[in-house]
């Protein structure tokens, strides 16, 4: 039984929820406004895992070490296919750099070879440190079954596969939970704004902002003009029975709206 924990983000946001603040404000009013933020968050079932496998492998030449790494990456994908995924979702997804490469030279620390041939001084006994090439690769899987990620991460290790990066969860529909959430929000800063007015004697008087950017043009990421942000609160793995099981947890869809009114006495 294996037992793994995992933080995976997505986005991350900060999201805030404070007491509304009433003051007297604006160059053409004289009348009392309230500010207040409201906050609401919905949750969504992935429907995608994204998992990557980094391998390498090594030999005496190019060629070797590069034949090797291909017999790994094929006997992976083999396994992979053996469960169900289909080929195209078990993407190459190598990042290759101008100071590394897909190939590096590894010089062996300890290990030395002999000459095959006299060098130019007629010495046969002439020892150079030895060296290696080792060859880089990575497999990205994205896999619609999330049932199966426990059975894809067991087959990595199988193939001796430490290198594993934290699984990713998406979902591909959150049209009908920005919405909610917006929803709820705006409704949330509202009733803060009544509450508030109420108990000062006061009632709401005409809208002055709604927004779902901060004070000091600040946005929050995730959504572009800053009208929300989808977090990814973690996943949790335990071991039971001949497998890893993975319990993902949901996607949690979060919006903040700051509004504004003008304060009136109540009549």
């Amino acid at each position: 039984m294996r037992q793994f924990m995992q933080m995976v983000v997505l986005a991350a946001s900060t999201a805030s929820f404070t007491a509304g603040s009433i003051s007297a404000q604006g160059a053409d009013s004289n009348r009392a406004q309230i500010r207040t933020v409201g906050t609401a968050v919905q949750h969504v079932q992935p429907d995608l895992a994204i998992v990557r496998f980094n391998f390498v492998a090594e030999g005496r030449s190019t060629k070797e070490a590069g034949r090797r790494l291909a017999a790994r990456a094929d006997s992976l994908r083999r396994a992979l296919m053996s469960l169900g995924i289909p080929r195209d979702s078990l993407a190459t997804a190598s990042e290759w750099s101008w100071w590394g490469g897909r190939i590096e030279v590894v010089v062996s620390n300890g290990r030395f070879v002999q000459l095959p041939k006299p060098d130019s001084l007629g010495r046969l006994s002439y020892n150079l440190q030895d060296s290696l090439f080792r060859a880089h690769d990575a497999i990205e899987v994205r896999l619609r079954d999330i049932k199966k990620i426990g059975a894809v991460l067991d087959s990595a290790l199988a193939h001796g596969i430490s290198d594993i990066s934290p699984v990713q969860y998406q979902a591909s529909e959150l049209s009908a939970a920005r919405d909610l959430a917006l929803k709820e929000a705006t409704e949330d800063a509202r009733h803060q704004a009544e509450v508030i007015s109420s108990a000062g004697g006061m009632r709401l008087g005409r809208v002055v902002t709604f927004t779902t950017q901060a004070d000091g043009a600040r946005y929050f990421e995730g959504e572009p003009g800053g009208l929300g942000t989808l977090v990814v609160r973690g996943m949790s793995i335990g071991g039971g029975g001949g497998g890893t099981e993975i319990i993902p947890r949901s996607l949690s869809v979060s919006y903040t709206v700051y509004a504004q009114w003008e304060l009136l006495p109540k009549q």
